[in-house]
């Protein structure tokens, strides 16, 4: 059985993300480079942002692609496959698919990472779903740790290290260094996403393992055919509420709060805002409206506009228009997120009129369903 809701989330999730990744985009080592002084606009919409976008559409992500693995487990019991060849497999093109875009096109890909971490995942979707939800607390709460640890110790260090801003020499010098040529792009592209991958494990890995075992208890116990009891929604947006107005605090208190620590403290309050927002679409997607339905279609190729993102900022905002990204605040990438989020939608609407499934989603089962039959005619001799 396919759920509108979980269409409908994906679809929000992946639209959401670029919101959060376009200024990597334009530079993927330094993203959002602060005026000096601040702009108050800069501020107003870096704490909006914080409270309802800033890790709550990769949490969602996290979220769903543990939902996947649930469904692709139980299709090959019913098929009776190999569960474990099959899921590893295609992790393992999607780790692929993963490594080209992130050195050739975006170095902030997160495919490598949940591929890898869902190698992890798949290690245990055998286990009753409340032995699922102690592993992905578990997980959860050791990411919140060292994210709340790693955040407090760069606010309390900040002083030590002269903050990059737009009018600075390092800024002109980087800026500079970026528009070079392709190759040096591939460069940065592949420290950065290396780089990322090899510290993952003292922040993000222990977030995101946690989260795909939390998609796969909500799957398993109906989520997303009610949402939450009531008694649950109100804790958890009780949760959410508090979380979030303590992670913000920070950068409405603190002088010269780091750009790098929003995303560490946001994605603590993150969870719960998620879930809140997964509630509320569950129960939306009882009786979708136009809007609901409108955003099935992106649900059903988020890897396909994911790819097709960082390919269009790429040529936008490296290539046709490099100077952008010296003069450019929060709300010039937001109208930008904003238009394109309307492309994206229309798009995949008009798309799947006549196609089932998105151009990357295709060649990515052929690529896979290949591999497992190739694999199982081997082990069958």
């Amino acid at each position: 059985m396919r759920y509108t809701s979980i269409d409908v989330l994906r679809g929000i999730a992946i639209l959401g993300i670029l919101f959060m990744n376009i200024p990597f985009h334009a530079h993927i080592i330094l993203g959002y480079v602060p005026f000096d002084p601040p702009l108050t606009t800069d501020q107003v919409y870096s704490v909006f942002t914080s409270i309802f976008a800033d890790g709550r559409f990769r949490t969602l992500f996290c979220l769903l692609f543990g939902i996947g693995l649930a469904i692709q487990y139980e299709s090959c019991e019913r098929k009776k496959i190999d569960k474990i060849l099959f899921l590893k497999t295609r992790l393992h093109w999607l780790l692929l698919f993963g490594f080209f875009h992130a050195i050739f096109i975006f170095g902030g890909d997160i495919l490598m990472l949940y591929s890898l971490s869902a190698l992890i995942v798949i290690r245990k979707l055998d286990i009753d779903n409340e032995a699922m939800l102690k592993k992905a607390k578990k997980f959860i709460i050791i990411g919140a740790i060292l994210s709340v640890l790693i955040a407090s110790l760069t606010i309390a260090f900040a002083e030590l290290e002269a903050t990059t801003v737009r009018s600075s020499e390092d800024f002109i010098n980087s800026m500079q260094t970026w528009r070079l040529d392709y190759l040096q792009h591939t460069l940065l592209n592949a420290g950065f996403s290396i780089g990322m991958l090899i510290i993952s494990p003292i922040f993000i890995l222990w977030q995101v393992i946690g989260l795909m075992y939390l998609g796969v208890y909500l799957y398993r116990s109906g989520f997303f055919e009610n949402g939450f009891e009531q008694s649950v929604f109100v804790k958890v947006l009780i949760l959410a509420v508090v979380l979030t107005i303590i992670c913000v605090s920070p950068q409405v208190f603190v002088d010269n709060v780091g750009i790098e620590v929003i995303p560490l403290l946001s994605s603590v309050s993150a969870v719960f805002v998620a879930l809140v927002y997964a509630h509320i679409i569950v129960r939306l997607c009882k009786a979708p409206g136009p809007i609901m339905r409108a955003l099935v279609a992106p649900g059903r190729m988020a890897f396909s506009l994911y790819i097709l993102q960082s390919i269009c900022m790429g040529i936008i905002l490296r290539w046709l228009f490099p100077d952008f990204a010296l003069s450019a605040t929060m709300l010039d990438y937001f109208i930008i997120c904003l238009v394109f989020t309307l492309v994206q939608i229309i798009v995949a609407n008009l798309y799947l009129r006549k196609f089932d499934q998105g151009p990357l989603e295709i060649l990515w089962r052929k690529a896979y369903q290949n591999s497992v039959d190739k694999i199982t005619k081997i082990q069958a001799k």
